[in-house]
């Protein structure tokens, strides 16, 4: 399964980033349209700061576009080395309901956090997910924890809808695979 990925560099070295043009980066940065295979964005700050107005202006109409479904089959890293800015980015997330990964370097991917306002029952479901390997069918899913496949299928569905799972359509009888984008292999 192939998946785009769209890795943008917000910049070289320490520094901090106050540029008033901001939302220019958010049109350089995000898919045109909708029309899309699987997609992941990594916004990769590096040793760079940025202020709370890029925050405002770039962080926050991102997850609000993902979260609205308004660029498809798309999830959205921010990749930061300072732990400071790590820490704003998952209470900023957790605040406005962002549905964002955060991870120290876009090579430790497996490790990038789910942030945002995720229930415990999406935790388990994004835990699990990654466990078996990244790529689940709500079938496989159901046989890993015991439940109906219904129940399963919501699970996954509904993480999809908010922007944490990468949804591959299938048809009938493979069923959608549901991908975990932690799981995504760089190849170069």
């Amino acid at each position: 399964m192939n998946f785009e990925i769209k890795f943008v560099p917000a910049g070289t070295g320490a520094g901090v980033w106050d540029d008033p043009r901001g939302e220019q980066f958010v049109r350089q940065f995000m898919p045109a349209h909708r029309e899309h295979g699987p997609m992941i964005g990594i916004l990769h700050l590096g040793e760079v700061r940025p202020t709370p107005n890029i925050l405002h202006n770039v962080i926050v109409p991102i997850g609000e576009d993902i979260r609205a479904g308004k660029y498809g089959n798309f999830a959205f890293v921010v990749t930061s080395e300072d732990n400071a800015t790590r820490k704003v980015l998952r209470d900023l997330a957790a605040a406005q309901d962002l549905p964002i990964f955060v991870a120290a370097s876009p090579t430790l991917l497996k490790e990038a956090e789910p942030v945002g306002a995720l229930t415990a029952k999406d935790r388990e479901t994004m835990d699990c997910v990654l466990r078996s390997g990244g790529t689940v069918t709500a079938t496989q899913f159901a046989a890993n924890l015991g439940i109906e496949q219904t129940t399963a299928g919501n699970r996954l569905i509904g993480l999809a809808k908010k922007g944490y799972l990468q949804r591959v359509e299938r048809p009938h009888p493979a069923g959608d695979q549901f991908v975990d984008p932690r799981s995504v292999r760089f190849v170069s």
